[in-house]
């Protein structure tokens, strides 16, 4: 499915299942597709709406993106299907943008799940980044592969386009979160996988923990990276009990 924002770009999105909202957005020059297994596993019992970002996926591609875009589209994408306030859950990319949205529209937002989150981009973590997608061209058979399946034929575009976009010194300050973790006052789970790296940091799960003593922590054990993708049954299980825990309250 799709529709158009106010300046004019078709974006993406996929709306399956019935019961609670779910707002998904994926992580870095990926699409919604990431989330394939976990919606499979929650459709049954919540309403799970994915949006591909703007420039990346199955939405249209653009030359730059403003510090807000992304998350204005998030809050666009709830306008479009009738959804007020929503559970948002993000990976990576898509938990900063999430966390940003809570932030700027705390009335939107019922809970957040933070998965495989980064606070902050680290100088060693930027020039490995930079280095996988300044020249698609030159990317490993494993990436291609990927960025084939989330955004079609003119995938060197996409990437070069998310290139262009996270050195962009505006949008990284926006989507900053580590001075902004104790300002989030709604329900929150942080999970990720217990193998660490330079780029996701395990310690930035645990730190976003700390500063909102009240969220939930689930580290999932002999898992990298993404919870969610990489252990969607298992976070399924928890993601519905979280859920379920913000009912209550």
């Amino acid at each position: 499915m799709n529709f158009t924002t106010t300046d004019g770009v078709r974006l993406h999105y996929d709306d399956v299942g019935s019961g609670a909202a779910v707002v998904m957005v994926h992580g870095a020059a990926t699409s919604a597709r990431t989330y394939d297994g976990l919606v499979s596993r929650l459709a049954a019992d919540f309403r799970c709406v994915r949006l591909d970002l703007r420039g990346l996926g199955r939405s249209e591609r653009v030359e730059a993106v403003s510090p807000t875009a992304w998350c204005d589209d998030v809050i666009a994408l709830m306008d479009h299907v009738g959804l007020e306030r929503v559970h948002l859950l993000g990976c990576s990319l898509g938990a900063r943008i999430v966390g940003r949205v809570a932030l700027e529209a705390p009335d939107r937002a019922l809970s957040l799940t933070a998965d495989a989150p980064l606070l902050a981009v680290r100088s060693a973590a930027n020039s490995h980044l930079n280095s996988r997608f300044s020249d698609p061209a030159q990317a490993s058979a494993y990436d291609i592969t990927r960025w084939k399946m989330f955004h079609g034929e003119d995938w060197q575009d996409a990437v070069r386009f998310f290139f262009r976009a996270r050195n962009e010194p505006a949008l990284q300050e926006y989507l900053t979160l580590r001075p902004h973790l104790s300002d989030l006052r709604l329900p929150t789970l942080v999970t990720r996988g217990d193998i660490d790296d330079d780029v996701h940091p395990l310690s930035h799960a645990i730190e976003w923990h700390t500063a909102q003593p009240s969220s939930w922590l689930w580290i999932a054990p002999g898992c990298a990276f993404s919870a969610a993708q990489n252990r969607a049954a298992e976070f399924a299980t928890v993601f519905a009990a979280f859920i379920r825990s913000c009912v209550k309250d």
